[in-house]
């Protein structure tokens, strides 16, 4: 999938702190947050 500037975020779901599943739309607006992806050292 390629993203350039501009384009929306994909809806995805993740689990949140408690293991329930939710989805990014659920949280935007709601409170600040950062959502960081973190490849892994190795």
């Amino acid at each position: 999938m390629n993203q350039t500037i501009g384009q929306r975020f994909p809806d995805i779901e993740l689990p949140d702190q408690d293991g329930q599943v939710v989805k990014l739309s659920q949280l935007i607006g709601k409170f600040p947050f950062i959502l960081s992806f973190y490849r892994g050292y190795w």
